[in-house]
């Protein structure tokens, strides 16, 4: 069974073009008084409303801010992964994303403030995930 597939709009194409060629790329505002980093992607700066955007390739590091145990999946697509640890990760460039973290002890010690790296995973015909692993300790 194929897991529930991201909408890709005109505006995330780039952001979920990035994540299949192995990359994550983030809008960046170019008002030289903002310079804000932006996740998820937007047609303006949520910060200053300038409408001037680029994107950038980020460099996939983070750490967890907070996390979560899966055991119940709300899809059955994920079924076979459970339990799976779901976390808010802070990439360096100041942006969260909530992704996976695989092969992270699904009990036991906390996980918030571990260092973790990109990773890219399929996710169906065609189509890879982000998910972050936890760097070496």
């Amino acid at each position: 069974m194929y897991k529930p597939q991201p909408r890709v709009t005109e505006l995330s194409r780039p952001y979920w073009d990035g994540i299949d060629a192995g990359r994550i790329v983030l809008q960046h505002c170019l008002n030289h008084a903002c310079r804000r980093v932006i996740f998820y992607p937007r047609v303006c700066c949520p910060y200053c409303q300038h409408d001037e955007l680029e994107w950038k390739e980020a460099a996939g590091v983070g750490r967890v801010l907070s996390h979560s145990t899966i055991q119940r999946t709300h899809h059955d697509g994920f079924n076979d992964e459970a339990p799976y640890v779901f976390a808010a990760v802070e990439l360096g460039e100041g942006v969260l994303i909530y992704a996976q973290i695989p092969g992270a002890p699904a009990e036991g010690a906390s996980l918030t403030g571990r260092a973790v790296t990109a990773d890219f995973v399929p996710h169906g015909p065609n189509c890879k995930m982000l998910v972050f692993r936890l760097a070496d300790a």
